[in-house]
This record gives C-alpha cells, structure tokens and sequence, in this order.
C-alpha cells in the first residue's frame, strides 16, 4: 500500500523596525538607532510517499525551499538582497516488531535558514553567514509493556556542515551569530509515563512521566579558530559548543481525577559554556565565563468545565523564585523570576 503527499507554500513576511534609545530608564523619547524595513519571501514545496509492507513502513520524501531577503536603512538609505536555496530530502522507517512494541530509524537532511537581520547588515552588506545545514541520524525504539506504562529511547546523531552557533558581543564580530563549520552532537533521549489508573483501574490517577537527554557530544570538528576577540589564532576543535549542556532532565508527578488535574513539574539544565574557547572563569563583563547548572519547580492545576467547554487553570513557574543565569551573549542575563498566570 502506498500513501502519497505533497503540497506547496509561499510565505510573505515584512518587519518594521524601529529603536529609540533614551538618555534616562524612564525616557519616552531619545536617539534614533535603528529604523529599519525588513523583508522575506519563502516558497517551498515537497513530495513524500509511504510504502507500507505487513508490519514495515517506509517514509521518503523531499522538500525545496527558496527564500529571497531584503533589508532597507531608513537612517542612511543602505539597501541589501540576497537569497538561499535548498533541496531537503529524508527517509525513515518503523518497524512492528512485537506487540506494543515500534523500532524506528531516519536519515534526514536539515536546514535552518538565518533571520533577515543576520544575513544582511544596517549597512546593506551581506554578512558571511550561511543556512545551518546537517544530516540527522536516530535509531530507537518505544513500547508499551503493560497497560498504563510507556517508555522511548532513542540515539541521535546531527552531523552539522556548518552550524549557527551564538557568538558573544565582546568577540568582535558585530553580530549575535556566528559560522560555527562543522560540528557533532550525538547523545541519547529517554522518555517515561506510569499512570496508576491504567495499572489499577482506579477512577483517579496518579502519574509520573521523565524526559531525559545526555547529550555527551557537542563539539566543533574540522579546521576552526576561536571567535573571541585577541584569540582568533586559537583552534578550538574538539572544544564543546557554547550553550550546549550534557545533561537536561525534565520530571514531574501528577494526580487527575474528572475534570481535576494538578502537577509538579522539576527541569534541571547542566552546566554550560558560553563561548568557543570554553572559559570556565567569568571575565569582568560578564559576557565570557561557565554558565552553572540550574534546578527550576514549575506547578500547574486544571479544572475542566464541559458546560462552558472551557479550562480554568493556574500556573506558578519557578516555584522558588530562583535566579539563574541563562545567557552571556551581551553580558548577564538572569532567568524569568516567579510567574503566576490564571
């Protein structure tokens, strides 16, 4: 049996761009430093069959995009253009076999195209700064042993030709991104749910569900010197990738009943680096150095009313009000503090 798709899409997108700095935190009014229009046009289209034997199925296809980028400064009337075209094929495969039980494999090609304000400059220039391009590879497997006990695994593989990779301010390079060449990740994702009232036949349920990743590679490969402004003579192959933590774990417990759910939920992130050369030690503007791990309590409850077809929820993220950092690109930036919404 075969199943075939495909289809087309054209994507219009215009962005205007206006910042105005003011002398004083609470200034209404000040210098203008960027008034800019922004445009990008996107047309695509793909083709994908699936052959289906007995208990394999077969999933190939491929996709084309083409996307045209301009970029006018109203301050000094530069303009710039260019465009980017890219043929994306992929192919995967299931496979039945036992009962409850799915293996799984692909190849995919990836692309990431770069936003209109990096690949064109303020000053119509366009920036040597290419498409993100990799081949994603995975194998694994989900089952369902029993009822009301679900698990995934599965190892992954992105090759990437050159990949986007954040850039601080401090290296010199103008601009928040930067060619990272080619890069490795590869690690392996586990996944998990138990839910009582499946196991037990219980009108209410309590449930537990986990999503792991160990990411143990992310590193520059190939020829590749250090962005970092006063080392650019500096090889960093073999280096870990910036905001590229080994270790990210998601967990949470929760007990439903009706139209009542409430949960807990713990998202631990490890530590990271945030520039090429791997600076453990934070330097004076904060822009360079470790980015330690962290450890944030979510909480939500929901109240499901079908009369009004209608969910009354309350949502508490960052339970504790804890202060991490997230990001170095332009110095410090500290984490969302304690959010409620209702």
């Amino acid at each position: 049996r075969n199943d075939l798709n495909l289809g087309f899409r054209y994507t219009r997108e215009k962005q205007e761009r206006l910042q105005i700095n003011g002398d004083t935190p609470t200034a209404r009014t000040g210098d203008t430093v960027e008034n800019n229009n922004r445009r990008n046009e996107a047309v695509s289209g793909f083709i994908q069959n699936r052959f289906i034997f007995k208990d394999v199925a077969i999933t190939a296809g491929i996709r084309i995009e083409k996307i045209d980028y301009s970029r006018l400064n109203r301050l000094n009337n530069a303009t710039g253009n260019t465009e980017i075209t890219q043929v994306i094929p992929g192919i995967g495969i299931t496979f039945n076999a036992f009962k409850n039980t799915t293996v799984f494999a692909g190849v995919h090609r990836g692309f990431a195209p770069p936003r209109t304000e990096d690949i064109i400059s303020n000053t119509g220039g366009v920036i040597d700064l290419n498409a993100e391009k990799s081949w994603n590879y995975e194998i694994g497997v989900r089952t369902r042993p029993i009822n009301g006990i679900s698990v995934e695994s599965t190892f992954f593989r992105t090759n990437y030709e050159n990949q986007i990779v954040p850039a601080s301010v401090a290296g010199g390079i103008g601009s928040v991104f930067t060619n990272g060449g080619k890069t490795l990740h590869q690690g392996v994702e586990v996944s998990a749910r138990i839910d009582t009232s499946g196991i037990f036949k219980t009108s209410y349920n309590i449930y537990f569900q986990t999503n792991y990743t160990n990411l143990f590679d992310a590193k520059f490969q190939g020829v590749r010197l250090s962005s970092v402004s006063g080392f650019t003579n500096i090889s960093v192959s073999g280096n870990r990738l910036p905001y590229a933590p080994k270790n990210i774990l998601n967990a949470s417990v929760g007990y439903a009943y009706q139209n009542f759910d409430i949960f807990v939920e713990n998202n631990y992130i490890g530590s990271q680096f945030s520039d090429d050369l791997n600076t453990i030690n934070p330097i004076a503007n904060g822009q360079r150095g470790a980015i330690p791990s962290q450890i944030y309590w979510n909480a939500t409850a929901n109240y499901r009313v079908e009369k009004l077809k209608s969910v009354f929820f309350v949502t508490v993220k960052n339970l504790f009000d804890r202060t991490f950092i997230v990001d170095r690109s332009r110095g410090i930036l500290p984490g969302s503090p304690r959010l409620l919404q209702a």
